[in-house]
C-alpha cells in the first residue's frame, strides 16, 4: 500500500517538475520575441502570420473593388439605360 502511495507522490512531484519548466520555457520564450520587437526583427512565427494577414488582405481589397465597380455597373444600367 505504501508503495502505491510512493509511487503517486513520484508521479505527483515530476507532473509538478514539468510543469515548471514548461511554464519556465514559456516565459523565456515570451522574453526572448519582446526583446526582438524591440529591436525591429519579429519572431519568425509571427512574421508568418503578418504575411498571411497581409496575402488576405490583398485578396479583400481587390473583391471590395470587383463588388464596388459590378455595383456601379448595375446601377449606370438601370438609371441610364
Amino acid at each position: 500500500m505504501s508503495s502505491r502511495v510512493k509511487k503517486k507522490q513520484e508521479e505527483n512531484r515530476m507532473e509538478k517538475e514539468r510543469r515548471n519548466l514548461e511554464r519556465k520555457k514559456r516565459k523565456a520564450d515570451k522574453k526572448n520575441e519582446k526583446k526582438l520587437n524591440k529591436t525591429g526583427r519579429t519572431a519568425k512565427k509571427r512574421s508568418n502570420e503578418m504575411s498571411k494577414y497581409r496575402r488576405v488582405e490583398k485578396q479583400l481589397t481587390l473583391a471590395i473593388i470587383i463588388v464596388a465597380l459590378l455595383l456601379l455597373i448595375v446601377l449606370f444600367y438601370v438609371f441610364f439605360i
